[in-house]
């Protein structure tokens, strides 16, 4: 890329010493990029007029790109230094964009001012050692199970059985990631036995991290199996959803709009970012629930799914050309009229104190189910790439067939291989 620039810069030279012309004649329109999710594409674009609106003396012309919260540091580690400016990222990310290089340390008094007005978790979210990486705007991060009450009942809910079961009986499916980036779903279903992910740290670099999924499971009740193990509970767990080819789907947003376009989803796993879709599908008969329990088919015990609880926050590249700019979009896309309009347009529960306070949020459907279930949720702490890579192969080859009952000691053996660091 840097070989590229060069070459145009000489190119350029040449051309402006034939024909006598200005430096100007080369001179390229300065940019600030920003990524956000699809989702929140069109929300960005009408903030960032805003932004312009109330500050008429930005000159740096605005760019967008589609890139999620889940995917930053998948596509920041590339090329870092081509990355964007301003990029929305999930704060389990925060050590491996860190590490890459890819953020701006924010300074004592902007963090200060976040602390002041944002849930101060949600600030932490951001924090590697003694730096802070990035300004919060999301204090919802999670996943539930919102369903249409005309095919599933409120007991229906309570369990996955009931919820595929009543999905297959109406012709309807549930829609939930188990293939490519599924790992920040199906690592629930270990959690659910008792799974526990260890990180030993050495001041902000993970010194070694590794799974417990080895030791027996242990069940909704706190009773300790003395057959199966956490991984073997999850594990058959996904694969007999998998099996489910009548009324299970896989998908990510973009699946979950066609199939709620087609009218033939039932049930669907997903956050807060797709609940204002869903509810215009379902209508009256939209409803939200905490995760639904499963019944292991090893042992009959029941074990309560446990989704991640975390964060979202903007973040601004280190090598941004800008800094200054961009740190003053970032905290302008994540400040309390921002945080208002996102909720009211995608329905994103805020880190924002004061919007957090109004009723509207108090009394939010979908925000009051995430509340609930936090008891039993896993906070969503920085993890190391292994641990998404490892779960997305063993999630999509329990999803293509590959892994099945027959061999599923040794493909956990794999995995659980895998997610060390």
């Amino acid at each position: 890329m840097k070989k590229k620039r060069i070459v145009s810069l000489v190119a350029c030279g040449v051309m402006v010493a034939g024909a006598a012309l200005g430096l100007s004649a080369c001179k390229k329109e300065e940019k600030l990029t920003i990524w956000a999710s699809q989702t929140q594409q069109q929300l960005v674009k009408d903030l960032m007029q805003d932004f312009l609106n109330e500050n008429p003396d930005f000159k740096l012309k605005l760019e967008y790109g589609v890139i999620g919260e889940d995917n930053a540091f998948a596509q920041v580690s590339k090329d870092v230094e081509a990355s964007a400016d301003v990029f929305g990222y999930a704060n389990d990310q925060v050590m491996n964009l860190v590490n890459a290089g890819a953020l701006a340390r924010l300074g004592t008094s902007m963090v200060d001012k976040l602390k002041a007005e944002n849930e101060v978790s949600a600030v932490e979210a951001g924090k590697l050692g003694e730096g802070y990486y990035g300004y919060p705007y999301a204090a919802d991060n999670g996943f539930f199970l919102q369903y249409d009450a005309s095919v599933v009942s409120e007991e229906q809910a309570k369990t996955l059985d009931g919820v595929l079961e009543a999905c297959e009986a109406n012709n309807k499916v549930l829609l939930m990631r188990l293939e490519g980036q599924s790992s920040w779903y199906i690592g629930s279903f270990f959690y659910a036995a008792g799974g526990k992910y260890n990180i030993d740290w050495a001041g902000q670099t993970m010194a070694k991290a590794e799974s417990n999924f080895g030791d027996y499971a242990v069940d909704i009740n706190g009773e300790t199996s003395t057959q199966y193990t956490i991984g073997q509970v999850g594990g058959q767990a996904l694969v007999d959803l998998a099996s489910h080819k009548k009324g299970f789907v896989t998908g990510d947003d973009s699946v979950i709009d066609k199939r709620l376009d087609a009218g033939n989803l039932g049930a669907v796993i997903t956050g807060t970012w797709k609940a204002k879709k869903i509810q215009e599908s379902f209508g009256d008969n939209y409803r939200a629930a905490v995760m639904p329990k499963y019944t292991s088919s090893l042992d009959g015990r029941d074990y309560q799914i446990k989704p991640f609880i975390g964060y979202k926050l903007y973040g601004v590249n280190r090598n941004s050309k800008h800094l200054t700019e961009a740190h003053q979009v970032a905290a302008y896309l994540t400040s309390e009229k921002a945080q208002q309009k996102r909720y009211e347009v995608l329905g994103t529960g805020p880190s924002n104190n004061a919007v957090a306070a109004s009723d509207a949020i108090k009394n939010d459907v979908v925000l009051k189910v995430i509340n609930a279930q936090k008891s039993f949720s896993i906070p969503q702490t920085p993890l190391p790439s292994e641990y998404f890579s490892a779960l997305d192969a063993f999630g999509t080859d329990v999803y293509n067939g590959g892994t099945t009952s027959a061999n599923l000691k040794d493909k956990l053996d794999k995995l659980i291989s895998g997610i060390k660091h």
